[in-house]
């Protein structure tokens, strides 16, 4: 009984395999992105729900005004800082696919976020990294490959 839920759970779970079917390669747009760098920790209530982040840590700023957090690190790894509060996204080949049910997936940074089926694109940053995108914002911001 307990290995049937196990299995049942699994199987609705966002994994790397999950994008084997109906998913496909994207990559951000090099349009221009602002940003700020938090003088002290907060929580911004991003479109998938708020999102605690310390100090340091990137504030974004997306093409509707909608806001979320980033490492330095995930930074450094995913824009162009340009200076003056501006950076473009670095082109990295990623997967992405339309959410087909409703969930959450787990950020590298702690974070749940939600997404909703036809409303949301899941991206695959990388093995077991994920996030979620409005389904309108990906399709200003992202570029299939």
């Amino acid at each position: 009984m307990i290995r049937e839920f196990i299995n049942i759970v699994e199987g609705l779970a966002i994994t790397d395999a999950w994008f084997k079917d109906g998913g496909f390669k994207t990559y951000k747009r090099p349009a221009k992105e602002r940003y700020e760098i938090a003088d002290k920790p907060g929580t911004i209530d991003t479109l998938e729900g708020p999102v605690k982040y310390p100090a340091g840590y990137y504030i974004m700023t997306g093409p509707k005004g909608e806001q979320y957090p980033i490492t330095p690190e995930k930074f450094d790894e995913l824009k162009d800082d340009l200076g003056d509060g501006v950076c473009t996204p670095k082109k990295i080949i990623k997967w992405a696919k339309l959410a087909d049910r409703s969930g959450s997936v787990d950020t590298s940074w702690g974070e749940k976020l939600h997404y909703n089926p036809d409303e949301d694109v899941i991206v695959r940053h990388g093995e077991n990294d994920y996030g979620v995108v409005k389904r309108d914002i990906f399709a200003q911001t992202y570029e299939k490959v």
